[in-house]
């Protein structure tokens, strides 16, 4: 089957595109920013098409020229005039597809209001599906509500309100009921619908099992997150009209969204968005996800990087610490891939092409050294670090912290290192833990200090000449608002601690 895809650098289109390729099928892409497409994995299995979506006539039509199918994942959200622009490109999709003879469409759009009075973003999904299903191409429109995984607008909104809101404004629509779907199944869908018979031209409402509130939805994420519940309190006067504009400044501020494409999300909140009957005609047409349908909190599970029993992703399974395994990877790759195959869900992960903030805010820094040094010297004196050789730090900067952290019940700064061996992952090293590691190249320490998120040091020796380079990258997950003001502290004390840090590993180095 041939496949024209477009919105194949989005969100559901970088995850959907391998899916179709597995399948065996050929696919087309229509691409606007090639830098983008150079970060999927897939990009050279693929035929790329150059051009805009909106104002390139020609470029559409090279597109759909011989695709069996073509599927449309893209929109305009954003954009103050998305309707005009969404629906402007339907035309054009749906004119070019017809003149050239393709045997279905796929799109996929939002669950429609009850009441009739939909918001903008919702008005503009129903028009889109409308016009393809109006057209001479047979269509499936599939229509669905929150997309649960990384990565996806609306679970972002759900990820950063339940991570830096302790208390909820208890406005009326937090009690709307909605029928989220994980990412996973929406993918099935999307995935079904391409082999669906000529005769199916409709629209098809999709979710997944669970019909809760939207205060639910954060209730639940809090819960898997290992966070405590939000508290919902009553508002002493009425939401203005201006309501979702305000939600959505407010949302700018506590997450990476922007608001241009929060508020139409959030003022879509007031609509209770719930799968009618014809949910059940598509799987009974499409068959249900391999798996069975997935809950919202495994939905959430995976989205986070649970394991299929639900433990923490930070409890990885130790890899081999040789320079390559037995598939050819290096050590680094053969402790991800390791990770990731525990992984419920890989699809419902943040990927690089996904918008900033997805995955959760992750802060990183970075500083280096240069030394005269071999690398292998620079490594050897990397192998050191901890212990009785300590951490290179200004005096008194990593005591007061393990101080700190035993108050708190954890494991305070030194518990001393191996000796007499090279580091292999799952080492510990004083408050660290050994995560990952290629002999001679890098080392990723996970700190095993009581933070509120995920701390971590990266260090990578690169050959320069006869010396070598060290780069040290400080990365932080934060989780809740201590999360947040954790962040802001590294961001202040990394310059002063890290930048010493790295003169004294290379510093070692010249005496070996």
């Amino acid at each position: 089957m041939r496949c024209a895809v477009i919105g194949s650098t989005g969100y559901l289109g970088t995850r959907l595109v391998p899916r179709l390729l597995a399948r065996g099928d050929e696919v087309t892409v229509l691409i606007r920013s090639p830098d983008k497409l150079a970060l999927c994995a897939w990009a050279d299995r693929v035929d790329v098409v150059p051009g805009e979506l909106g104002g390139d006539p020609a470029a559409l039509t090279r597109l759909v020229e011989g695709a069996d199918v073509v599927i449309h994942l893209a929109h305009a959200l954003g954009r103050s005039d998305f309707p005009e622009r969404d629906r402007a490109a339907a035309e054009a999709v749906a004119g070019a597809a017809a003149g050239a003879g393709v045997g279905r469409l796929v799109y996929l759009g939002g669950l429609r209001p009850d009441d009739g009075d939909a918001s903008r973003h919702l008005a503009s999904r129903a028009e889109v599906a409308d016009i393809f299903l109006a057209s001479a191409v047979p269509t499936a429109a599939l229509e669905a509500s929150i997309v649960v995984g990384s990565g996806s607008a609306s679970f972002e909104m759900i990820r950063y309100l339940a991570e830096r809101v302790p208390v909820l404004p208890a406005i009326s629509w937090l009690h709307h009921r909605t029928q989220p779907i994980a990412v996973d199944d929406v993918l099935h869908y999307l995935t079904a619908a391409t082999e669906l018979p000529a005769e199916v031209d409709r629209a098809f409402d999709v979710g997944g099992p669970d019909v809760i509130t939207y205060l639910d939805l954060v209730q639940r994420y809090a819960r898997i997150a290992g966070l405590p519940q939000r508290i919902a309190v009553p508002l002493p006067v009425p939401v203005p009209p201006g309501g979702p504009t305000v939600a959505a400044a407010a949302m700018e501020l506590l997450s990476p969204l922007p608001r241009a494409l929060v508020e139409p999300l959030v003022e879509s909140l007031r609509h209770e968005l719930v799968c009618d009957d014809s949910f059940a005609a598509a799987t009974a047409l499409m068959g249900p996800p391999p798996d069975g349908p997935t809950t919202y909190d495994a939905a959430v599970r995976a989205a986070l990087g649970r394991r299929r029993d639900g433990s923490d992703p930070e409890e990885r399974d130790p890899a081999p610490s040789s320079s390559a395994s037995g598939d050819g990877l290096s050590a680094t790759e053969a402790a991800e891939a390791s990770w990731a195959d525990a992984v419920a869900r890989p699809a419902a992960l943040a990927l690089a092409t996904d918008p900033a903030g997805s995955g959760g805010a992750t802060w990183r820094w970075t500083t280096r050294a240069d030394s005269r040094a071999s690398a292998r010297a620079v490594w050897g004196s990397l192998q050191r670090l901890g212990g009785d050789t300590g951490w290179y730090t200004p005096p008194g900067v990593f005591t007061a912290l393990g101080w700190a952290d035993q108050l708190l019940g954890g494991v305070g700064a030194y518990r001393g290192r191996p000796h007499g061996r090279d580091l292999v992952v799952g080492d510990v090293v004083d408050a660290w833990r050994v995560e990952a590691i290629e002999p001679e190249r890098m080392l990723r320490l996970r700190a095993d200090l009581r933070v509120p998120g995920r701390l971590w040091l990266s260090f990578t020796v690169v050959p320069q000449g006869e010396g070598a380079r060290l780069e040290i990258e400080v990365g932080f997950r934060p989780s809740g608002l201590g999360g947040v003001a954790y962040g802001t502290a590294l961001r202040v004390g990394a310059p002063l601690v890290f930048p010493s840090m790295a003169r004294g590993i290379v510093g070692g180095a010249s005496g070996l």
